[in-house]
């Protein structure tokens, strides 16, 4: 069977208190990088690699993230709605008639420069269900410093995840870019769950979720400081995004 990666999915409904007064008007994603939306910024990398359709997991300020893109000439942009409550387990179980049998699972405030092909060729070689993106960290450049939140072997299987940084024997940061079976989701579960402490958690117990790991930089705008550290890296790199042809506006 050919395995197609051509769907991602992004995770965009989070309140994103950190940026406040910020995301008092705005959803997190759509925070501006040099007068540009950071989602934007991830559209055009995963336009880039050849992905075909997007499906993006809206909820808080949900009318602006769905005005700025639903036209979009560049790529097909669907939408699934959740309430702000809702976690991002839930989110992604609730959109289960919009999934592809296999898709890309990204978060809306995370950039890193995609390796599709390797990731593709780590989840496959696997066999896993669920492969997450992991950062080595090895110069303490990632979200938390020095602090690490997910364990992987020496083999690229994941023994444990913590977002809350406790694990004294953590080797990594996820920084997500999961690439998902939908096999890997229960859509009997109707309870309000995390996809990280719940179906990551599930998939660990069962040896079913691996690890891609890289050296590669990332980078993230949960907090002003790594907004503006976006901004200086994406004028240095030239990092593209979206251009306004892309944009239906008539």
């Amino acid at each position: 069977m050919t395995i197609n990666f051509s769907q991602a999915v992004i995770l965009a409904g989070g309140l994103g208190k950190r940026l406040h007064p910020l995301t008092k008007s705005i959803p997190k994603p759509l925070a501006p990088v040099n007068n540009v939306p950071f989602l934007d910024y991830i559209i055009q990398l995963l336009i880039d690699n050849n992905f075909k359709k997007i499906l993006i997991l809206v909820g808080y300020k949900k009318n602006l993230i769905i005005e700025r893109y639903k036209n979009l000439k560049a790529i097909k942009v669907q939408f699934s709605f959740a309430e702000t409550f809702h976690d991002t387990g839930s989110r992604l179980l609730r959109s289960q008639e919009l999934l592809d049998d296999y898709f890309m699972l990204l978060y809306g405030d995370n950039y890193f420069p995609l390796q599709l092909l390797k990731l593709k060729s780590n989840f496959i070689k696997k066999n896993a269900l669920v492969t997450t993106t992991v950062f080595n960290n090895v110069k303490g450049t990632g979200e938390y410093g020095w602090r690490n939140n997910i364990e992987v072997d020496k083999n690229g299987k994941v023994i444990s995840y913590n977002k809350k940084l406790n694990n004294s024997s953590a080797n990594g940061v996820d920084i997500g870019f999961f690439l998902v079976s939908k096999k890997a989701l229960n859509f009997k579960i109707k309870d309000n769950i995390s996809f990280e402490n719940d179906i990551l958690k599930n998939l660990i117990k069962k040896e079913r979720l691996y690890a891609y790991c890289t050296n590669e930089q990332y980078y993230y705008v949960t907090n002003f400081e790594s907004l503006k550290n976006f901004e200086k890296v994406a004028i240095k790199q030239n990092i593209e995004y979206l251009n306004i042809k892309d944009f239906n506006i008539g």
